[in-house]
């Protein structure tokens, strides 16, 4: 299915899938409000897109915030109405992983994993909701994890947020779907990204080449938006080769 002239949002664009999916969305013909806190990544990636939306006549509306606030929100649907007026695709992809065993984490630890991977989605998703349904149409995919199908050990609460997620998503279509209105989840295993520094690994580490690409992940978020009309992908769940299926690694 053609996306060209679509509009989309996507959270946490500033790196990994979420860099590499905008980019990709733009060379489909689809404008992007591409959302994540760092202004500097959002200025490398109008850069690193500038080609592309010379080819394609895309747009790119960069901005800079926090997606789990209120005024990021409130910011993003403002733009968007004055921009495009109408939004086709939401990407929640913002997320953070802190990871170690539960009387290493603290209260915080939580607040953060909580607000940047479930309240982003849920306030993404209520706020697209009335423009969807007025249209009749649009998709809403959240990138998810593996950590939301099983518990994996030193990740209790980042599991949490993640089975949030697919319930949510879950829950969602029930709601939705009559509207002509399409949800999906996308659970990836390891992917070779900025995400996976900081769980006893380091820039270089061999296990890195292993994992997913982030361009893998991105083909499996294409693969589920541009399904016809009729038909929808509720769930993807991809590793690595290098990945056992649903056991800790």
């Amino acid at each position: 299915m053609s996306l060209h002239n679509h509009v989309a949002i996507v959270t946490g664009a500033g790196k990994g899938v979420g860099r590499e999916l905008s980019k990709r969305l733009l060379a489909e013909g689809v404008h992007v409000i591409a959302v994540t806190r760092n202004p500097l990544d959002l200025e490398r990636l109008n850069a690193e897109s500038l080609d592309i939306r010379k080819k394609t006549g895309t747009k790119i509306v960069p901005v800079a915030g926090d997606a789990s606030k209120e005024e990021t929100v409130e910011q993003v649907m403002a733009v968007l109405q004055e921009r495009f007026g109408k939004v086709d695709i939401l990407v929640n992809n913002a997320g953070v992983g802190i990871y170690g065993t539960l009387d290493q984490l603290r209260v915080e630890d939580y607040d953060t994993m909580m607000n940047s991977n479930m309240r982003s989605t849920f306030l993404f998703t209520k706020a697209v909701l009335p423009m969807m349904k007025e249209r009749r149409s649009g998709h809403i995919v959240n990138v998810a994890s593996v950590a939301g199908k099983k518990g994996l050990p030193n990740e209790t609460i980042y599991c949490a947020t993640k089975f949030a997620q697919i319930g949510f998503a879950q829950a969602l279509d029930h709601e939705i779907k009559d509207f002509g209105i399409k949800v999906s989840s996308i659970c990836p295993g390891g992917i070779n990204t900025h995400f996976a520094i900081g769980t006893g690994r380091t820039p270089g580490d061999p296990r890195l080449e292993e994992f997913l690409d982030a361009k893998d992940v991105v083909e499996a978020i294409l693969f589920v938006i541009k399904q016809p009309p009729k038909s929808r992908i509720i769930e993807i769940l991809m590793r690595p080769m290098s990945e056992p299926l649903l056991k800790p690694s």
